[in-house]
C-alpha cells in the first residue's frame, strides 16, 4: 500500500508539467499486465479525485486514458474496475458520458455491465450503455441488474409524455421571485447574491438559429404570448468551435458568467426603478442581474408546457392538446431533434442534455407575471440552445 502511495503521488506530480499523460498510462498498463488490479483502481481514485477542478485538465486527460485502457481490456474483471473508476468521479466532472459508455459496451457481453447498474454512476451512463446494447441487438432485460433498474426507473420515473397534467404549477412571477412554493425557476433558495464581475471568456462561437432553422420551432411555446398579446421571445443556437469546460454541464455559475458574452438581446438594458416596484435598486444585466439555475428535461417540459397551454397576459391560451404539441416542438428544437422525430426520440435525446433555467432584471423581461428563461447545453458542450420569452398586460 504504501509503495503504491508513493508511486501515484510521484505520477501525479508529473503531470501539471506535462502535455501528456505517457507515464501514467505505462504505468497503469504495466500493473494491469502484472495483475495488480489494486494499484489501478488507487491510480484511478487519485486522479478522480482531481478531476473537479477545471484548471486541472491534465488530470482528466489522464483519467480519461485510464479509463479507456482499463474499460478496453476484457472480461467482467476488467468491467467492474472501469465502473468503479467512474463512480469515483465527483459530481460535475463526467466528460463525455457517450463516448465512456461506447468504449466499456464494446465487444462485451451485457451480463459484465451489471455492476454500472448497482454502483452510484449517474443515470445517463445507464441509459447510454441500454442504448449501446439496443443497437447491437442485445437485450438489456436479459441481465437481472438492467431489468431491476428499468423496472424501478418505471415506477419511479414520470415520463415527459405523461408530465405536466393537472396540477402542475403556473409560471412564477416577476421572475421567479414570488413563484408558488416548489416552482423549479429562478436562483436557488438561499443561495449567495450574485457578484458583479466581467463575461468569462468565450471559446469561438458562431451563432447558427437561421443555419438550423430553429427560431421558430424553439418559440412555439410561447409563439400566442406574441400574437394573442404583448409578448417577446427570443430564439437563439450557439455552436462553440471547442467544447466548453465540463463543469458547464453542471454548474449554474459556469454558465451564469458565459452568458452575457452572448448578444442575447434579453440580457441587454439596465432595468430603471419604476419598471420593477419590488425592486428599488437598479441593476446592470450583466452578470450581478443574471441567475442561472439547473433544471431537469421534466422540469422544462412543464414549463413550456404551462407557457404554451395558459398562455401570456391575453387571450386563452393554446389549451391543454395543442400546448402539449407546441411544448413538445420546443423541446425537440432546444434538444436538436428533427421535426420528424416522434416523442420518444425527442425525451432520449433530451434526457442527453444538461438543462438550466434563468431569469435576468434587463429591461428586456417585462416582470410582472409572464418570464421565461431556458438553456439547453449539449451532451458534447458544443451547442447551446437559448429560449427567452415575457409578456405584460
Amino acid at each position: 500500500m504504501a509503495n503504491h502511495s508513493t508511486r501515484i503521488r510521484t505520477l501525479l506530480a508529473q503531470l501539471p508539467r506535462r502535455t501528456d499523460a505517457g507515464p501514467v498510462v505505462e504505468a497503469a498498463g504495466a500493473a494491469l499486465a502484472a495483475g495488480d488490479v489494486a494499484f489501478v483502481g488507487e491510480l484511478g481514485a487519485a486522479l478522480a479525485a482531481r478531476c473537479g477542478d477545471p484548471r486541472t485538465t491534465g488530470y482528466r486527460d489522464a483519467f480519461r486514458r485510464l479509463f479507456d485502457l482499463v474499460a478496453s481490456g476484457p472480461g467482467p474483471e476488467r468491467a467492474a474496475l472501469a465502473v468503479e473508476l467512474l463512480a469515483a468521479l465527483p459530481p460535475g466532472s463526467w466528460p463525455d458520458v457517450p463516448h465512456q459508455a461506447s468504449v466499456l459496451a464494446a465487444g462485451r457481453p451485457a451480463g459484465e455491465l451489471a455492476s454500472a447498474f448497482t454502483v452510484p454512476v449517474p443515470e445517463r451512463l445507464r441509459r447510454c450503455l441500454v442504448r449501446e446494447l439496443e443497437l447491437r441487438g442485445d437485450d438489456p432485460a436479459e441481465v437481472a441488474e438492467i431489468a431491476a433498474w428499468a423496472a424501478h426507473r418505471r415506477r419511479t420515473r414520470r415520463p415527459l409524455h405523461l408530465a405536466g397534467a393537472a396540477g402542475e404549477p403556473a409560471l412564477p412571477p416577476y421572475g421567479g421571485g414570488d413563484g408558488p412554493p416548489g416552482a423549479e425557476f429562478g436562483p436557488d433558495p438561499g443561495s449567495p447574491p450574485p457578484r458583479p464581475g466581467a463575461p468569462a471568456p468565450l471559446p469561438p462561437v458562431t451563432e447558427t438559429t437561421e443555419e438550423d432553422g430553429a427560431a421558430a420551432a424553439l418559440g412555439s411555446a410561447t409563439a400566442n404570448w406574441s400574437t394573442d398579446s404583448n409578448g417577446r421571445t427570443e430564439a437563439r443556437v450557439f455552436r462553440f468551435r471547442t467544447p466548453l469546460d465540463p463543469a458547464a454541464a453542471t454548474d449554474p455559475s459556469a454558465l451564469r458568467t458565459l452568458l452575457p458574452g452572448l448578444p442575447l438581446h434579453c440580457l441587454a438594458g439596465t432595468r430603471h426603478p419604476a419598471r420593477n416596484r419590488r425592486n428599488t435598486t437598479p441593476h446592470p444585466a450583466g452578470p450581478a442581474g443574471l441567475a442561472v439555475r439547473a433544471a431537469g428535461a421534466g422540469q422544462v417540459w412543464s414549463l413550456l408546457h404551462a407557457a404554451a397551454t395558459h398562455g401570456g397576459a391575453y387571450g386563452p391560451g393554446l389549451g391543454d392538446a395543442p400546448g402539449r404539441l407546441a411544448a413538445w416542438r420546443s423541446l425537440a428544437a432546444l434538444a436538436d431533434c428533427p421535426g420528424t422525430a416522434d416523442t420518444d426520440e425527442v425525451e432520449s435525446a433530451a434526457d442527453e442534455y444538461a438543462w438550466f433555467t434563468f431569469t435576468s432584471d434587463s429591461t428586456w423581461f417585462d416582470q410582472v407575471a409572464w418570464d421565461l428563461g431556458v438553456l439547453a447545453l449539449s451532451p458534447d458542450r458544443r451547442r447551446l440552445a437559448v429560449l427567452a420569452a415575457t409578456d405584460t398586460d
